[in-house]
């Protein structure tokens, strides 16, 4: 069984637990009272080209990134040296995720945050919203067209921005169909894990002008990133390992190469 559906069995189960502790119709009387969201989707609208920079601490493909973190510190140097938009990975057993650490971050910063998740249920896009998250990442191969189009509508009634992570054909047809504005090219395979910057060159082309098109995943260093700029459509990139590995002090010298290379 490849890792991936390894995750998607423990999630049904973590699910049908929450669930049990804090059934949707309580979710929703807590959801009323919660402030308004942020815009992730302008980051876009109102940059030439954006970084989202993540908080992981761990991965199933490469083990521990950064075991011990200072959240306001990492969050701090990420706005400092530019970046537009964060990305919080809150998946406990196999990225060392947090929940809380959305909320948290909300009073480090302005900036929006980004919910990076295994969301295959409808209840996460409503927990993503009690959570304080501005968007929510969906990978269209977890799900059915039908269900992807039912979780894009749900974020978007509840004002956050549905980011759809694809890596094939097929996934950008499902969500296109969904309605997702943001569309996020996954570099890499999440069935074996390895990074292939050239899918980003193959499927760019099958997606529409006016979706937003972000990279994810595999800049291990700044150079990198030319290998994905190759088209105008392309609004942003993820970084989450290159950062956490490099520390607060080298973010900005980093996010500044990067910068320079995506605006010649």
């Amino acid at each position: 069984m490849n890792i991936l559906k390894q995750i998607v069995k423990y999630k049904k189960k973590e699910i049908k637990i929450k669930k049990e502790k804090l059934p949707l119709n309580e979710m929703l009387k807590l959801i009323l009272k919660a402030p308004a969201n942020r815009n992730f989707k302008e980051v876009f609208e109102y940059n030439n080209f954006a970084i989202i920079g993540e908080v992981k601490k761990k991965s199933p493909s490469i083990g521990t990134i950064r075991a011990n973190i200072n959240l306001k510190k990492i969050i701090k140097s990420y706005e400092e040296a530019g970046i537009k938009a964060i990305s919080i990975v809150t998946d406990k057993k196999y990225f060392d995720g947090n929940e809380a650490y959305i909320e948290e971050a909300k009073k480090y910063t302005g900036l929006p945050i980004l919910r990076k998740d295994f969301i295959i249920d409808e209840y996460q896009i409503y927990e993503s919203r009690l959570l304080k998250a501005d968007a929510v990442l969906i990978i269209a191969s977890l799900v059915n067209g039908k269900d992807l189009c039912n979780l894009v509508k749900k974020a978007k009634f509840l004002n956050m921005t549905p980011v759809v992570e694809v890596h094939s054909r097929e996934d950008i047809k499902k969500a296109i169909r969904s309605g997702a504005d943001v569309i996020g090219i996954n570099t890499r395979d999440l069935k074996t894990f390895k990074t292939d910057f050239g899918i980003v060159k193959r499927l760019v082309k099958l997606i529409p002008k006016e979706k937003i098109v972000i990279c994810e995943s595999g800049i291990k260093q700044p150079e990198q990133i030319k290998e994905i700029l190759i088209d105008e459509r392309i609004k942003g990139v993820l970084i989450g390992t290159m950062f956490m590995k490099a520390g607060e002090s080298k973010v900005k010298n980093y996010v500044e190469e990067i910068m320079k290379m995506a605006m010649e």
